[in-house]
């Protein structure tokens, strides 16, 4: 189940809120952030902390995902056609299966990545 608030806080493109959310979550000590299946295409994510987030099915088709912080995410069978990942730190992240196909990648911290 989709963390509903985080969820709204993207989809309103309002990131500093939402890092902000995150680091509260992180001090009560809950790590993972579920956007599984979640609709974030087309968004403007620049910076956003999606450190261990869960987005399996995510359709970020599109989405800008420029220097986002997606170290551990899981975004197995995501699509990411068209999306702009540009100095993102997608470390340890895990992409297998997913769909890349004119994802920019430029700079992009890629170590330990798993797929596509």
């Amino acid at each position: 189940m989709a963390n509903k608030d985080g969820l709204e806080l993207l989809k309103k493109e309002k990131i500093n809120d939402f890092n902000d959310w995150v680091q509260k979550r992180r001090k009560k000590g809950k790590k993972a952030i579920d956007l599984d299946d979640q609709n974030l295409s087309g968004l403007d994510l620049h910076q956003a902390d999606l450190r261990d987030a869960h987005l399996n099915g995510a359709n970020l088709r599109g989405a800008n995902l420029e220097q986002a912080d997606l170290r551990s995410a899981r975004l197995r069978q995501a699509d990411l056609r068209r999306a702009n990942l540009t100095r993102a730190n997608l470390e340890n992240a895990n992409l297998k299966k997913a769909k890349c196909k004119d994802a920019e990648f430029r700079k992009a911290n890629m170590d330990g990545v798993k797929g596509p």
